[in-house]
């Protein structure tokens, strides 16, 4: 994809001012592919989960499935993972405006490649549809932890940033979005709701990634 051009307006932390260096992980299926995480995102996120220890986490954009599976390898046991993904075939009728160059990663061969088939298979649960217009009534007010990775254009993360508030319904809990700094729609967004404050006021960036992580309290 083109990257953006808009830098953020968020503060920046080093990886160490979120999550201890010494957090063991595990880290599965490293080798990345355009679309995935990088490595040291990749990282900061398993950190995340281990030290947070999220029993119910939700991720929106499922991709090849790479980072779905390392949420699960790294919350607790008895954890569960739900991942949202767009079917290809819905690409031309989303209820808002898809970013330019998204429709790459909504057409793929198979999403959750990655975790399907693995010895985690059973602790993530795969759902299909557009997360501006889906329904979850099952999961709303349940989950720990959200991680957005969805589609990219303004209008799409505003609208799973509030998807996610309605996943956490008013309890604590973290969302990392993805993309941050380097899709314009992406960047807005999240800015925005960093201006906003409320739920949004922890919002940072994180040094050397695209991650921009939230503990959200009421």
């Amino acid at each position: 994809y083109a990257p953006g051009r808009r830098a953020g307006a968020l503060p920046a932390v080093a990886p160490e001012a979120l999550t201890r260096e010494a957090t063991p992980v595990q880290l599965r299926a490293p080798a990345a592919v355009d679309g995935n995480v990088t490595a040291l995102e990749l990282l900061v996120l398993a950190r995340l989960v281990a030290e947070r220890t999220p029993r119910r986490l939700f991720e929106i954009g499922t991709f090849d499935g790479r980072t779905t599976l390392n949420l699960a390898a790294n919350a607790p046991a008895d954890a569960h993972v739900w991942t949202l993904d767009l079917p290809p075939a819905a690409v031309g009728t989303t209820a808002l405006p898809l970013a330019p160059h998204d429709r790459a990663y909504v057409e793929k061969p198979a999403a959750g490649a990655r975790f399907a088939g693995s010895d985690l298979a059973s602790r993530i649960t795969q759902l299909w549809g557009d997360s501006a217009v889906v329904t979850t009534p099952d999961l709303d007010g349940t989950i720990d932890f959200v991680f957005v990775d969805g589609a990219h254009s303004r209008e799409y993360v505003a609208s799973d940033a509030a998807f996610a508030l309605r996943l956490l319904g008013g309890r604590p809990g973290t969302v990392v979005f993805h993309d941050y700094g380097t899709w314009d729609g992406v960047t807005e967004a999240v800015d925005a709701l960093a201006a906003a404050a409320g739920p949004w006021r922890s919002l940072v960036r994180v040094a050397g990634t695209t991650l921009a992580v939230a503990d959200v309290t009421r």
